[in-house]
Order: structure tokens, then C-alpha cells, then sequence
């Protein structure tokens, strides 16, 4: 089974750069200021989206990038890796003594973390020049859980990051259903397991559903049991959900599901296409899913006759509260293009921070969420409205493709993301419903922040880490489906505290013990 989210990034190195894994500062040269006065020019280091790609091979060439250099007289050249071979291509990046001016990279991944790469030397903290970066810092000094998101524990900033600005836009995956089917079967949408359970065996055996749950985990199920598969916060206190007691009910309830043929009997195999094929003809009636690539894109690719889609809530063990658990993405989420930074070979300093720190002043944050004025959007009694370009595209593009030619607020970089980007991005009733639905869970409680290991602990952490989640992943498949014996639960809770998950508990604890009094 695949975690919904990882808390502490594991280390990365070489080709496997891309997994998450846990975790003399050198100056500037001369400024090389052009004659525009607070011009100059500088290089950046960027992934192209796949999005971006489909409109030009170089991010300079878009809307939004000319239109930024026009506004900061700051002249770029954008260097992309091949897609596919961002992580190759940063490990031989940052092996190079003569690195680009800013790397937009998932810095957290760096091994040993962001405080590693600044203190080898590869990025500057920015904390340096707040006195130049007084948007970004300005919104920080309002904002310290965020600030603390961005700072090293040596309290260090360590790029211009990308900020979700408004905790709802961390809410936007959950439980899919077919909505239609509900309504001809006469049910109501499902809030406990038991529900589920009546839900799912009348797809089954009322509409025909092979696969009456098809999605790449089943692990969403297990806020019906106030449980998780995933590490989280209580009470200042970072506990790993298995080992909760409650955790093997789940387990049971799942392995009955899968015996009872009410999950899809390939979910471990499973891919994003053909959980898309599932939904699409009927082969299933319930999933997992964003509210954008999911149930928009399933509603307007949807064939028959009255299709629709319902968010559905997280199970709850009791339906007078909601779930405990559910998915949310903190404001500040490691992503491959969430952290601009500043790399120790830059030339011009001011430029680089001119550039970056544009996105954080109102002027800049409008560019980056709504592109151009009177062009991909207009303003409508106060509210910047997305025109037909976008939402209409002629060339019939989607309107997250219509996007990205004019502004990043589906995607990521160096401003703060606004919510009315999302407002209009999930303009379909079911997606408004879905957003509140999914959003209605005590998730943002448990969910932990980006953590960082000590660097003396690296490679113990990274080796247990490893360790425990391929042992456990194969365990859970394995009493699932049926290929181990449930007696065989409590050995394996057993194998987990011989392999060291109080180790891994033990940093982690310390790392967030860190965090909390950064």
C-alpha cells in the first residue's frame, strides 16, 4: 500500500533522487547590473511542466515569464532538465562548481536537508538579505507557522518557497463515488465503514461493478477505525499509525472486502489509467481522487447519460464528529518546483532577490495566480475572473493547460497561492461540494510539517526508514489479500520494533521537538 503522505523527507542521492527521503555559506560575486536601472540578468533551473511543455521547450517563452521580466527589468535564461530526469540531472547539478543563480528544486529532499546544502555551500540563506526580500518577509514575520516551514533548524530561510495562502487549499483529494449511481439505487452517501460496506455491495450487485472500489489504496478507509497508515502528531507526540491498536481492524475489514470481491482485486498493481478506465465505464463505482484531475476531468471525459461524481467524507467511527484522520497538504508542500533558491554562485545577488521576491507583493501575486489583466483575466466588482481564454480555451485546451501560458497558480513556485485560483478552478457543484466535504476531517491537526533528521543520523535513519516501509508495505499487501495469515499481526507489529521503528519514532520526535521550537 502506498502512503498518502510521508512526514520526514528520506534522504535521496544519485538516480534515486526522486524518492523523498529524510533527512561555509559562499558569497556572491560583483553585482553585473545591466543599464536598466534594477535590471539585470540572471539564470534559473527550472522543471518544465508537463503543461508548460505543451505550449513552448523553454518557460522564458511563455506569457507569464515575459511578462515578469517587463515587470522587474530582470532578464532570465531558463535551463530545463529532460523530463523525467529532474533528479539524475540536480544530483549533477549541484556537483558543479558553477551552479545556475536560482535552483527551483524540492530542497527538502537535498541529503542531510536544506541546512546541508547551505552549509556545503550550495545555496545562500536568504535570511541574509531580508532587508532586500521584503515581500517575502513580510508575509513571514505574519505568518510564523509558515515561517518556521521554510527556516533550517539552524534558523536559516532557505528559499523563496511556495505558500498555499489559505489553509483550505491544502484540502482538495479524498473518497470518490458515483453520484448517479446513488441516487437510482436510493442511497445515501456513506459516512461510517458499515455504510461503505451497503454502498459498495449494491454496486456490486445491483449495477454489475467488477471492482466496486477501484484506487490505488485503501489506506482513506482506515479513518473509519481512527486510524492511519501514515506517521502523525497528538499532543506534541509523533506516533506511526500501524501501530495503534485500532490499525488491525482495518486490516480485518479490508482483508473481508477484498475476500468479498468489494475491492479491486489488482490494487496493488494498480495505475492511474486504469483507475481511470474503471470509473469511466462503470467497471467500478467508487474511487480516490482530486478534486481537478479527478472529478473534473472524470465529469467531462464521462460518456454516459447523467454521469456524475460525489465527494464523499472520510469514514468517521463516530457520526457525531468528523474523521480524524483524512488528507491534507500543509501550506508549505514539498513538491519538485515548491523552493526557489539562490545558489552560491550567483553574480547579482539584487537581481535574483528582485525577481523572486516579485511574486510575494500584491502586483506579483496576482501575475503568478491570474496572469494579465484584460487578457486571462479580468476584474469583476473586485474579483479577478478568469476570461473565456481560460475558462473557454478556443483551441480547446483544459483550463490547466490554458494556464500555464499565463500564470503558475496550478502548479507551483515563488509566490503565494490564492484561494480564488481555486474558487474558479473547481467551479462545478460537485467539486465545490467535494472541496468542503474532504475539508470537513481534524486532519490539519495530525499532519506533520517538513522535518529534518540530524546529519549525523542520516544514514541510520535512511537505512531504517527504508527498512520498515518496504517490510511493512509487503505485510500489509500480504494480510490483505490474503497471502498471510492474520495470526500473523501481532509478529509482525513484533518485526516492526526489531527492525527500529522506535528509532525512527525517537528522530523523528526529535526533529519535530526541533521544529516546534524553531
Amino acid at each position: 500500500m502506498k502512503k498518502a503522505k510521508t512526514k520526514i523527507l528520506r534522504c535521496v542521492s544519485g538516480a534515486a533522487a526522486g524518492i523523498m527521503l529524510i533527512s561555509s555559506l559562499a558569497g556572491c560575486g560583483k553585482n553585473k547590473q545591466t543599464g536598466k536601472e534594477g535590471g539585470g540578468e540572471i539564470s534559473c533551473w527550472m522543471p518544465l511542466t508537463s503543461n508548460m511543455a505543451l505550449y513552448t521547450s523553454n518557460y522564458g517563452e511563455t506569457e507569464i515569464a515575459k511578462e515578469l521580466e517587463k515587470r522587474t527589468g530582470v532578464k532570465v535564461n531558463y535551463i530545463h532538465p529532460p523530463q523525467g530526469q529532474e533528479s539524475e540531472k540536480f544530483s549533477i547539478l549541484v556537483a558543479s562548481t558553477d551552479l545556475p543563480d536560482i535552483i527551483e528544486y524540492n530542497w527538502v529532499t537535498y541529503p542531510g536537508g536544506p541546512a546541508k546544502a547551505i552549509k556545503e555551500g550550495v545555496i545562500t540563506d536568504i535570511g541574509k538579505y531580508r532587508d532586500k526580500a521584503v515581500n517575502l518577509f513580510k508575509y513571514l514575520d505574519a505568518n510564523e507557522e509558515i515561517y518556521k516551514m521554510v527556516t533550517t533548524d539552524n534558523k536559516e530561510v532557505f528559499s523563496f518557497p511556495f505558500i498555499r495562502g489559505d489553509k483550505s487549499l491544502g484540502y482538495s483529494t479524498g473518497l470518490i463515488l458515483r453520484g448517479d449511481w446513488l441516487k437510482e439505487l436510493g442511497l445515501e452517501i456513506p459516512r461510517n465503514i458499515d455504510e461503505w460496506e451497503t454502498v459498495l455491495t449494491a454496486f456490486k450487485e445491483k449495477k454489475g461493478a467488477k471492482s466496486p472500489f477501484s484506487a490505488l489504496t485503501v489506506d482513506y478507509f482506515a479513518s473509519g477505525f481512527d486510524a492511519t497508515s501514515d506517521y502523525y502528531a497528538e499532543d506534541g507526540k509523533v506516533k506511526f499509525g500501524p501501530l495503534d491498536p485500532q490499525f488491525k481492524e482495518f486490516i480485518v475489514k479490508m482483508r473481508d472486502w477484498y475476500k468479498k470481491g468489494l475491492i479491486d482485486q489488482s490494487f496493488t498493481t494498480l495505475d492511474g489509467k486504469a483507475k481511470e478506465t474503471n470509473i469511466l465505464n462503470g467497471f467500478s463505482g467508487a474511487t480516490s481522487g482530486s478534486v481537478g484531475s479527478g472529478i473534473g476531468k472524470w465529469m467531462a471525459a464521462a460518456k454516459t447519460e447523467g454521469f456524475s461524481l460525489e465527494g464523499t467524507p472520510f469514514p468517521t467511527s463516530d457520526l457525531s464528529k468528523p474523521a480524524k484522520f483524512g488528507v491534507y497538504q500543509i501550506q508549505v508542500t514539498p513538491t519538485a518546483r515548491s523552493f526557489d533558491a539562490i545558489s552560491t554562485s550567483c553574480k547579482d545577488m539584487d537581481s535574483a532577490i528582485k525577481f523572486l521576491d516579485y511574486g510575494y507583493s500584491d502586483e506579483g501575486r496576482m501575475l503568478y495566480n491570474f496572469g494579465i489583466e484584460g487578457v486571462s483575466y479580468k476584474m469583476e466588482n473586485g474579483y479577478p475572473k478568469y476570461t473565456d481564454l481560460i475558462l473557454k480555451n478556443p483551441e480547446n485546451k483544459s483550463m490547466t493547460v490554458a494556464l500555464s501560458n499565463y500564470a503558475r497558480s496550478y502548479d507551483a513556485g515563488p509566490f503565494i497561492q490564492d484561494v480564488r485560483y481555486m474558487e474558479q478552478y473547481a467551479s462545478l457543484d460537485e467539486q465545490k461540494r467535494a472541496l468542503k466535504t474532504w475539508s470537513n476531517t481534524e486532519a490539519y491537526e495530525h499532519t506533520l510539517p517538513n522535518l529534518y533528521v540530524k546529519t549525523e543520523e542520516l544514514n541510520e535513519f535512511a537505512q531504517l526508514n527504508s527498512d520498515i516501509d518496504t517490510y511493512f508495505d509487503e505485510m500489509m499487501m500480504k494480510f490483505i489479500i490474503g497471502a498471510e495469515p492474520l495470526e500473523n499481526y501481532d509478529k509482525m507489529i513484533e518485526q516492526l520494533h526489531k527492525r527500529g521503528i522506535d528509532r525512527l519514532l525517537e528522530m523523528r520526535q526529535s526533529a519535530y521537538d526541533r521544529y516546534l521550537n524553531k
